[in-house]
């Protein structure tokens, strides 16, 4: 986030809603091949960003979404997946969170 606001000040763009699109941009344009890889990746963003931030909410959320049994091992590699890419990090034993604030704002709105 502080890298896109740097790089706005520097190419002369102040106007935040233009550096809002262009960092969802960004965010859509890194994200793009993940989310195609399974639904499940951008499920758990969603759940994350939407305040479920334990194991068992996360997982619920998306069976809910699916209408659908989600299995525990389904979940638990997404989330190891997206904790080696950086995208989100556990904060406490269960507890998950998105590290940036831009691709939380993009899941919170879906």
């Amino acid at each position: 986030m502080v890298n896109i606001l740097r790089n706005a000040r520097v190419r002369g763009i102040t106007n935040i809603n233009e550096i809002y699109r262009r960092a969802m941009e960004l965010v859509n344009d890194e994200l793009r091949s993940l989310l195609g890889r399974s639904t499940y990746y951008g499920l758990v963003l969603e759940a994350i960003a939407r305040g479920k931030r334990r194991f068992n909410e996360i997982r619920e959320y998306i069976a809910l979404r699916l209408n659908k049994y989600v299995a525990p091992g389904e979940v638990e590699r997404v989330l190891n997946n997206l904790m080696k890419m950086s995208i989100i990090s556990r904060v406490s034993h269960g507890e998950y969170e998105i590290a940036d604030p831009i691709v939380r704002m993009k899941f919170s709105q879906v």
